[in-house]
């Protein structure tokens, strides 16, 4: 691994007492593309997913437009049975609505929309169609979608919509960071292009000089730009995604690929103070000051 981090500890080692602070459990999964250095923390333990397994769906949908199986202008039409609590604003607004199924794509990643996510999942064929995909062609054999995002559950539903481990997100974060999603290259930036506008930044991008406002206001580009789906359920902090550092000689991109998944968290609280939002910034922070020097 490289050794880029002022001081004899690597970045292991205090991803690691990150995870032995926190009051539950944290799995990291992280590569710098440039050089394919990696680490591993806890990384093929099983977690919930909680919402970053929408960017898996969302990758499905678009596959499947590229395959000429569904059409991303189609208008849904948003009833009343279709309707989740919780993140989002679908179910905020009046039943009947209707969007074309690339509107929903982008509510269900930029503000984490449940019913959007829930719809989208029913257009590509249900929990079936986008597991078959992950685990046969994108190498993601140990996640799985159990039902969709619902609040009231009965006696035989899974407890979490979506379980997996850090070492699956990350390949499906290389796979987009390399265009290797789908039939055609537009497929990842598709996916790429929907995981910029995510609006919580809680997380990932909490310590890092980031902007997805710069160009509106007129503002010199920052540093890095984050392309990720954040989660979360009681108990569960989680975010995935590629972290960009364009470099200043000849505009490339050096991407690190992040997965920071936690379970069992004490912290019950529903803001950016929570422990698990913290740990996972946290890392983010370490992964960056180590591959980039920023910090």
């Amino acid at each position: 691994m490289s050794s880029n981090a002022a001081g004899p500890e690597t970045l292991e080692a205090r991803i690691r007492a990150v995870a032995d602070r926190l009051d539950g459990r944290l799995g990291v999964a992280l590569t710098f593309l440039p050089t394919g250095d990696r680490v591993f923390v806890n990384a093929d333990e099983t977690f919930p997913t909680a919402s970053v397994i929408k960017a898996a769906i969302v990758a499905e949908l678009f596959t499947q437009a590229a395959e000429g199986r569904v059409r991303l202008d189609e208008p849904i039409a948003v009833s009343d049975e279709d309707l989740v609590p919780g993140s989002g604003v679908l179910a905020l607004l009046r039943p009947g609505l209707v969007l074309p199924l690339a509107d929903l794509a982008l509510l269900a990643i930029a503000v984490s929309d449940n019913t959007a996510s829930n719809l989208c999942l029913r257009v590509v064929g249900g929990p079936d169609a986008v597991n078959a995909r992950m685990h046969a062609e994108w190498g993601m054999t140990t996640t799985t979608i159990h039902r969709p995002i619902r609040f009231h559950l009965d006696s035989s539903d899974p407890l979490h919509t979506a379980t997996g481990t850090p070492r699956d997100q990350l390949t499906l974060l290389v796979r987009l960071a390399e265009g290797r999603i789908g039939p055609r290259p537009e497929v990842a930036e598709n996916v790429l292009r929907l995981l910029a506008e995510t609006q919580d930044s809680s997380m990932i991008p909490r310590h890092l000089h980031v902007s997805r406002h710069a160009n509106a206001l007129g503002l010199a580009d920052p540093p890095f730009v984050v392309r990720h789906k954040t989660g979360g359920v009681t108990g569960v902090r989680n975010d995935a995604g590629l972290i960009t550092r364009r470099t200043a000689a000849n505009g490339a991109e050096e991407n690190l690929a992040i997965c920071v998944f936690t379970r069992d968290l004490r912290d019950a609280r529903w803001t950016p103070a929570n422990e698990g939002d913290e740990a996972v910034a946290e890392v983010a922070r370490l992964a960056c000051g180590h591959f980039f020097g920023e910090f």
